[in-house]
């Protein structure tokens, strides 16, 4: 599975918000695009889904914007794929494979759960601190 840019994005803007000085500031989507050199029209759609998720805490308003709702040690990349993705790392689907006998379709999914359970280990067993910290 690829991910999306959304997913890489959320990614940096929540590794910069952990990584930030005063973990308690409050940034705005334009403010953090700006520190993150990510493009602000595609930030502040990214950043909705991480609120509805539970990942940011976000008020509006003067001193209002965006922070981190819980420790980056407790935000598991699987939390923000699951938030900007939907389910990580879902068998092809069968669209994909459209046309294609069944018995095909039934062998690449068969194939693919190996792939995928580690991933899904991989995605819940990290955290957006272990980015922070630089896998030290």
């Amino acid at each position: 599975m690829a991910f999306s840019k959304s997913w890489g994005y959320a990614v940096r803007a929540l590794v910069h918000l952990a990584g930030a000085e005063h973990a308690e500031k409050r940034w705005q989507s334009g403010e953090l695009a700006e520190a993150t050199g990510l493009p602000a029209s595609y930030l502040s759609k990214v950043l909705s889904p991480l609120t509805a998720a539970g990942i940011l805490d976000s008020a509006r308003g003067r001193g209002g914007g965006v922070r981190l709702a819980k420790p980056a040690a407790e935000i598991r990349l699987s939390d923000v794929a699951a938030a900007t993705e939907g389910l990580p790392a879902e068998e092809p689907s069968a669209d994909a494979m459209d046309g294609a006998p069944a018995h095909l379709v039934a062998v690449l999914a068969e194939r693919w759960r190996p792939y995928r359970r580690g991933l899904l280990e991989y995605l819940t067993g990290t955290t957006v601190a272990d980015l922070l910290d630089g896998g030290s």
